[in-house]
């Protein structure tokens, strides 16, 4: 869970900082945090990981993240 606290940490003083561009920092730091978390599981491509986050109408935040993976770890070839 150490991960996760740093994470969020990470995320924490993104949001605080200057609101110009906070969205876009923020979509960084969540690729690389997914991606470190992902490649724990699976091989990912590195290049396929992405992350965005919206604000809708409501406020509510949208975040999407999306990788291609094509192995588990310490499985074989596929699902």
């Amino acid at each position: 869970m150490k991960g996760a606290k740093v994470g969020l940490e990470r995320i924490r003083k993104v949001l605080l900082k200057d609101k110009t561009g906070t969205r876009e920092d923020v979509g960084a730091v969540l690729k690389s945090d997914a991606y470190d978390l992902l490649d724990n599981y699976f091989e990912v491509e590195p290049q396929s990981v992405s992350a965005s986050v919206e604000v809708d109408e409501m406020g509510y935040y949208e975040v999407r993240i999306t990788a291609r993976a094509y192995r588990v770890r310490g499985i074989g070839r596929g699902g």
